[in-house]
């Protein structure tokens, strides 16, 4: 398609060479049953027009499947000069699909505009209110990718589209992404109304790595600190030289992204495999430990490039688009062009009932007081937020909240990826407020496990002391108190939070503590 996919075009050229017709692939861990003997999106070789298709992005809207690809294409038959432009396409099952008649809906600018020779890797973002392209732009194809961007165009129906320019550009000379930028993933979140952009990104050496960008406009964009959040593998692994073109999905608070990933083994670059990931940031990333999840056997060659996923509710599958070479005619006149496949996958690790995991209670501690926070049932963990931990990539790190904080941990294994949820709740100074102009409680530790020591700055005289359970039963009371500290002992209290009254003098005195 352009000057990245010439690379591994050749080297798919190559593996073709080898390469049989077969019904399917499979691969274990997440089960992917890829079809790619035809493809779902492809040019028509009787037509006489040459196109290539690739780099599919998609969504479910209305109840419709909607695809947006780029085709590498003349003007018309005769034309010696080849273009990138974006198509459309939509589908009632995500099989069967049908082309919009008046293609392309996105076509290159006028001459000396910056994407004025090639338009490429779409990505579709609907979000809410209007439908959103990012796109990568080219002015000087054929003479590299000196000057490409990432750039933004929008539309009410996903047909007529207005554009707005570049919205990302590639880094410096020597930055991991100063070759150049493209396959851009689109994230949404309609709650803080932040907009998020996984990206592709090269580097002058041929290093292809995943970056991150944010905006709260869907327009500006800030690049994450310079440096990619998905790296390459160490040298060899499947994905030594490149991770690139992400897709992402957020279920229930889980972002999962599907990337392609190649190696580079004697020199030459193997065919393209897919990874997978999740994260629950978009910044600490947790690579699938059975990596790759699709790649082709041993005796069959396909290449996983550019995909895009998508969650079918209907079906109760994910759904992914790919780009590889069609090989079609027959056994004496075979030809191959870039077309686009698909692949379909259940839901069998993310919250899968194979999950048995587990993690601290809600807790409260003092301020300034840290408290271990922990969880179990997976072999790597992600903690969100980051600030005022130990360590986030680790099962029990050590919080310091400075206010109330709700701790996410994300939990992943080869057969679970899940999460749990841990309130850290935080007296805002070690003074125990309350309604008493005559002093102030502490209460230590908190949590308790055996015993807990409620203190004052003043001594009881006779006072009141009443102990609720969270519901707000009376668990236990003692009068007559006249010493300046109560102990209260776990003995028949079973785990939770509990409540007290303190009465002396007339006035009251409250606080809460929690018995684990």
């Amino acid at each position: 398609m352009k000057t990245t996919k010439t690379l591994f075009i050749c080297v798919k050229i190559i593996v073709i060479l080898f390469c049989f017709f077969f019904s399917e692939i499979t691969f274990s861990q997440v089960n992917w049953l890829a079809f790619p003997d035809t493809p779902v999106l492809s040019m028509n070789p009787a037509s006489g027009m040459w196109g290539a298709y690739g780099q599919p992005t998609v969504i479910i809207h209305n109840d419709t499947f909607k695809m947006w690809y780029a085709v590498a294409e003349g003007e018309n038959q005769f034309d010696p000069i080849t273009r990138g432009r974006i198509h459309y396409a939509w589908s009632v099952d995500g099989v069967t699909w049908t082309k919009y008649p008046n293609n392309p809906v996105l076509d290159v600018s006028g001459s000396g505009q910056w994407d004025g020779q090639w338009l490429d890797t779409p990505e579709i973002l609907w979000d809410g209110t209007e439908f959103k392209l990012y796109y990568y732009g080219d002015s000087t194809y054929y003479q590299g990718q000196d000057h490409t961007a990432l750039g933004l165009a929008t539309s009410p129906d996903g047909i007529n589209w207005t554009r707005h320019g570049k919205v990302l550009e590639k880094g410096e000379q020597g930055d991991w992404d100063g070759h150049f930028i493209e396959s851009p993933a689109a994230y949404y979140n309609a709650e803080s109304g932040l907009y998020a952009l996984l990206y592709t990104g090269k580097d002058t050496t041929g290093f292809v790595q995943l970056g991150l960008a944010v905006s709260m406009d869907g327009s500006n964009f800030i690049k994450y600190p310079d440096y990619p959040v998905i790296p390459v593998g160490n040298y060899p692994s499947w994905n030594d030289i490149a991770v690139a073109a992400p897709a992402l999905i957020e279920t229930n608070g889980i972002i999962e992204m599907w990337y392609s990933g190649v190696s580079f083994n004697n020199g030459q670059y193997d065919s393209a495999r897919v990874g997978y990931a999740v994260t629950l940031n978009g910044v600490h990333w947790i690579q699938y430990p059975g990596n790759p999840v699709l790649t082709s056997d041993p005796e069959h060659t396909s290449s996983f490039w550019a995909v895009d996923v998508v969650w079918d509710p209907n079906d109760t599958v994910y759904k992914m688009y790919y780009e590889d070479f069609w090989l079609y005619g027959d056994s004496l006149n075979i030809d191959t062009v870039n077309s686009i496949f698909y692949a379909t996958a259940p839901r069998d690790v993310l919250f899968s009932t194979n999950c048995n995991t587990n993690s601290i209670n809600d807790t409260i501690i003092s301020s300034g007081e840290s408290i271990q926070l922990w969880a179990t049932g997976g072999d790597y963990f992600s903690w969100d937020p980051m600030d005022n931990l130990s360590n986030p990539a680790i099962s029990n790190p050590i919080a310091s909240p400075d206010s109330t904080t709700t701790y996410t941990v994300l939990i992943v294994s080869n057969n679970c990826i899940t999460k749990e949820e841990i309130t850290v709740t935080v007296d805002q100074s070690s003074k125990i407020e309350s309604n008493s102009s005559k002093g102030y409680v502490t209460v230590h530790p908190n949590p308790a496990t055996i015993s807990t020591k409620i203190s004052t700055n003043i001594r009881f005289n006779n006072a009141t002391f009443i102990l609720f359970n969270s519901i707000g039963q009376v668990v236990a009371t003692q009068n007559n108190v006249n010493s300046s500290e109560i102990i209260v002992q776990r003995e028949n209290l079973k785990n939770g939070i509990y409540f007290f009254q303190i009465i002396n003098d007339g006035e009251m005195q409250t606080g809460k503590f929690v018995i684990e």
